[in-house]
């Protein structure tokens, strides 16, 4: 049984580790994580405004002939500290884990990350060729945003609670 439960764990480890391989440097600007960071320090319950602090005004900053590409890149930039986030609270909750409730967080990430990219494939296919791109690449920072905050709760509450007491020995 025990064998079972590190299959999930090794795979959602070498898919980490092979989405880190394709990106050769942290792509993450300091300035861009400093404001995403302030903006959801004022409240996590009004941090889902923070999406798109990045990315709007950096579109907003392109000329009219490059809009579609800046859609993309700026989507992309705010991605990925919005997937650094992701990461640093998923690491957070998984320290704060039993090795069962690990395996089943880490099978967890799998399919939810599926169900990412396939959501956000088709929402992309779907719309007009010459903003399908854009518009995918605005989808996957919203998914990787909404995601990184929920665990970031949910790591938060974990780490929280009190730890259970140990058995007491009566003598």
């Amino acid at each position: 049984m025990r064998g079972f439960l590190v299959i999930p764990v090794l795979m959602a480890q070498f898919s980490c580790a092979a989405a880190l391989a394709q990106v050769p440097t942290n792509p993450v600007q300091s300035a861009d994580r400093m404001q995403v960071a302030n903006c959801v320090r004022q409240g996590l319950a009004a941090s889902p405004a923070c999406i798109g602090l990045v990315a709007v005004p950096c579109v907003s900053a392109a000329s009219v002939n490059d809009r579609a590409q800046a859609e993309i890149s700026c989507a992309r930039r705010e991605k990925a500290v919005w997937r650094e986030r992701l990461t640093l609270a998923g690491t957070a909750l998984e320290r704060s884990l039993d090795a069962g409730a690990r395996s089943q967080f880490a099978a967890l990430q799998l399919a939810w990350q599926s169900y990412a990219v396939q959501k956000c494939a088709f929402y992309g296919a779907s719309q007009p060729p010459a903003r399908s791109a854009g518009l995918q690449a605005g989808c996957e920072l919203r998914e990787v945003a909404e995601r990184a905050l929920e665990i970031e709760r949910l790591a938060a509450r974990q780490t929280r609670r009190p730890p259970a007491q140990p058995p007491q020995i009566i003598r």
